[in-house]
C-alpha cells in the first residue's frame, strides 16, 4: 500500500512537471486521478500489480474514459509473474500499462516501442516503408524472409499492417535494409473498444427519477459505478461537448457534502459543471449546487435549472450559454443575467 501511494505522488508531480493540471487522488475507484492540458484528458488508474486490474473494474474505467473523452492508461509496477520492463508497453484488456519510468520517458519525448504479447515482445513497423523500401532495393519477399528467418507470408503480413514482428525479427529486417521501421507507441492514443451501458435498472428509485429529470431537460445522462460521482450527464452544443458530473444522495451529510466537493474540482478540471441532487434537502450548502427531487419536480424547463444556479451564486449566465447554446444578449433571459449583475 505504501508503495503504491508513493507512487501516485510520484505520478502527480511528473505531471504537473509536465504542465497538467491534476485531479486529487481517489480512494475507491476504478480511476485514481484525472489529468488534463490542452486537449489531452487522462483518466489514470495506478497499481502495484497490473494483473490485480478485473476485468469489472477494465470496463468501467474504459467507460468512464469513454463518457469524459479521455484515454484510460495503467501505472504500474510488477505483473503476477514478474516486474515490469522498462520501454515496454503492456495491454490489460486493451488498456495499455507502462512503468513510472516509461511513462517518464514518454512525456520527455521518447516514446516506447516495444509491447508485450502471448509468446514474448514485439514492435510495430511501417509496413508501408518495408515495401517501398524492399521493392527498391530490389529484394524478393523471399529472400527478406530467409534473412528475417520468418515465413513469405509473415512479410505480407507486416507490409500490410496485419502483424507485427518480434524484436529480434525486426533488428534483423532493419540491419539489412538500413532503414528504420520500427514506430512509437502513443500512450495518449483514445480507445474505442467499450459500448457504454446504460444501467437504470439497477438504480434506487429517487436516483432512476432524477436521471430521467435530466434527460426529459435535454442532456444525455449515463449512470457510472466505481467513482465518486453518480451520472455524467452531456450536452451538445454547436459541437461542443459540456460535461455536468452528478451526485445523487438520499440526504445531506458531511461524507456527501466531501464527495461532492471533490466532484465539483473534478468538475473544473474537465471544464465542466458539477450537480448534487438530495432526495430530502435539509438545507443549503456554501459553494455547492444542490437541488431536492421535489425542487427538480416544480422546474418546467432547463432555464429553472439555470435559475437555481443563478440564486446560488454559480455562474449563471455562463452554464446557460454553454448547455442550451443561449445567447446572453437575447431579451428573454434578461432577469438571468440581471441577478448575476446584483450578486457580482
Amino acid at each position: 500500500m505504501i508503495m503504491r501511494e508513493i507512487l501516485i505522488s510520484e505520478c502527480i508531480e511528473l505531471l504537473r512537471a509536465h504542465k497538467f493540471t491534476v485531479s486529487k487522488p481517489l480512494g475507491r475507484s476504478c480511476f485514481d486521478m484525472v489529468a488534463s492540458r490542452d486537449d489531452i484528458r487522462l483518466i489514470l488508474k495506478i497499481l502495484k500489480n497490473i494483473d490485480s486490474l478485473s476485468r469489472e473494474q477494465s470496463k468501467e474505467l474504459k467507460k468512464i474514459s469513454k463518457i469524459l473523452h479521455g484515454t484510460p492508461l495503467i501505472i504500474g509496477i510488477r505483473t503476477r509473474n514478474a516486474p515490469m520492463e522498462h520501454g515496454v508497453v503492456y495491454d490489460r484488456y486493451n488498456i495499455k500499462a507502462v512503468t513510472f519510468e516509461t511513462f517518464r520517458d514518454y512525456l520527455e519525448g521518447s516514446p516506447p516501442v516495444v509491447y508485450a504479447n502471448r509468446g514474448g515482445f514485439f514492435v510495430k513497423i511501417d509496413g508501408k516503408v518495408l515495401k517501398e523500401t524492399r521493392e527498391a532495393m530490389g529484394i524478393s519477399v523471399g529472400k527478406l524472409a530467409e534473412v528475417a528467418g520468418v515465413s513469405r507470408k509473415a512479410i505480407y503480413k507486416y507490409e500490410t499492417q496485419m502483424a507485427n514482428p518480434s524484436v529480434e525479427v525486426a533488428i534483423k529486417i532493419e540491419e539489412y535494409l538500413d532503414v528504420p521501421l520500427v514506430k512509437g507507441i502513443d500512450l495518449f492514443e483514445p480507445i474505442d473498444d467499450e459500448e457504454v451501458e446504460n444501467k437504470l435498472e439497477n438504480l434506487e428509485d429517487f436516483k432512476r427519477e432524477a436521471i430521467n429529470f435530466l434527460n426529459e431537460l435535454g442532456f444525455n445522462s449515463f449512470v457510472v459505478e466505481k467513482a465518486p460521482f453518480d451520472a455524467v450527464a452531456e450536452k451538445d452544443v454547436d459541437n461542443n461537448l459540456n460535461i455536468l458530473l452528478t451526485n445523487i444522495e438520499e440526504k445531506g451529510s458531511e461524507e456527501v457534502k466531501r464527495k461532492a466537493l471533490f466532484v465539483r474540482e473534478l468538475s473544473r478540471l474537465l471544464d465542466g459543471y458539477s450537480l448534487l441532487i438530495l432526495e430530502e434537502k435539509e438545507k443549503e450548502y456554501k459553494n455547492l449546487p444542490v437541488v431536492s427531487i421535489e425542487e427538480l419536480k416544480k422546474m418546467d424547463d432547463a432555464l429553472d435549472l439555470i435559475d437555481k444556479y443563478t440564486e446560488l451564486g454559480f455562474k449563471g449566465a455562463k452554464f446557460l450559454q454553454n448547455y442550451w447554446g443561449v445567447d446572453t444578449r437575447d431579451k428573454r433571459y434578461e432577469k438571468y443575467f440581471e441577478k448575476l449583475k446584483e450578486k457580482n
